[in-house]
Parts: C-alpha cells; sequence; structure tokens
C-alpha cells in the first residue's frame, strides 16, 4: 500500500515503539542472577547496541569494489542514576572493575577465569502496553571499561547524580520476541 494520505498511513502504522520502555538485567557467565548489577530502575538511558560489517576495498581498473569483511563491536554506554546504601551504584561499578585490574595493586584477576569478571547482559525493549519484550539483545562477555565521573556541582539544583557507563563485550545476540 502506497501511503499517499494521512488515512493510508495511519491504517498502515500499528503505534510505533517508545524509547522509554527497556529493561537491562544481568547474569554471568554461568547463569546465575548478577544483584547490584544493572538494578532496572538505575539504568535511565541507553541504546540497542550497534554492529559493524568492515569494508574490504578490492581495486580493479580503476574502481574500487568493496566486500564485506569482519564485524565488529564498538563499547555500549549506560547512562546510569546514582544511588546510595545497599544500592550505590557509582561504587558497584567500580567494584566490579576491581574484580579484572585493583585500583591499588594494578595486579588483574585470573582472566582464564572470565567468571571472576564478565557478564551477559540482557537488553529489553518493551511494548508501550505492557512489561512483554518487542526484542531482546544478548550483549555476550560484558565488562565495563569506564566509570564515568560523578559530576558535583554547588549550584545544580533539581536534579539527580547520573554517571556514564561504557561496557566493552565480545558479541551479541538478538531475539525478535513481539510483533514490531
Amino acid at each position: 500500500m502506497s501511503i499517499h494520505s494521512i488515512g493510508n498511513f495511519i491504517s498502515a502504522f500499528n503505534g510505533g515503539t517508545r524509547p522509554n520502555r527497556f529493561r537491562i538485567t544481568a547474569t554471568d557467565p554461568t547463569g546465575t542472577a548478577t544483584n547490584g548489577l544493572f538494578v532496572e530502575t538505575h539504568c535511565v538511558a541507553t541504546t540497542l547496541p550497534e554492529s559493524i560489517v568492515g569494508i574490504i576495498p578490492i581495486p580493479f581498473r580503476g574502481r574500487m569494489y568493496k566486500f564485506p569483511g569482519d564485524r565488529s563491536y564498538n563499547e555500549w554506554t549506560v547512562t546510569v542514576l546514582d544511588d546510595t546504601g545497599a544500592n550505590d551504584t557509582w561504587f558497584a561499578y567500580h567494584e566490579w572493575s576491581q574484580k579484572f585490574n585493583n585500583h591499588e595493586t594494578n595486579v588483574a584477576a585470573d582472566r582464564a577465569q572470565k567468571t571472576n569478571f564478565c557478564v551477559d547482559l540482557t537488553v529489553e525493549h518493551l511494548d508501550h502496553a505492557s512489561d512483554t519484550s518487542l526484542r531482546k539483545v544478548f550483549l555476550k562477555n560484558a565488562w565495563p571499561v569506564q566509570v564515568g565521573p560523578v559530576q558535583l556541582d554547588m549550584g545544580a539544583a533539581n536534579q539527580l547524580v547520573q554517571f556514564q557507563l561504557q561496557i566493552a563485550y565480545t558479541h551479541f545476540q538478538y531475539e525478535a520476541v513481539g510483533v514490531v
């Protein structure tokens, strides 16, 4: 159906998806849920991760033929709402990164034991009418590359502290769950 009128558009449009409907959960590579990491209410913004297929240029008589190359994954960024007490998020992510490189001694964990520092993350994009997943992305063997700074400012009023978290991972898998 060609969309040349508002009526055709309305009948072809299923309502769209909402960017504020998502959930992030974490499990270690053995499948055990990780408590304290990625508490659903503390992750306030993110994206579904991207994947990039490289280009292998092949010259032929003055022109370039572009051939698909290897897939790579950039780090994934999450905006985290800072909290205190049992849910001290900034501290929890630093404790996680301490598992694979100690702040004081600069000693790394046994990297052969990835369960010491890697988790598998699930990012779900949720339907606007329920908590039903429209799509799921599974980030495999994830770990924090950067725990961003907490900005302190005496002039900041009516705000909560947020910080960025950058996550590296080996690859992702995806699953279309609902009808998108």
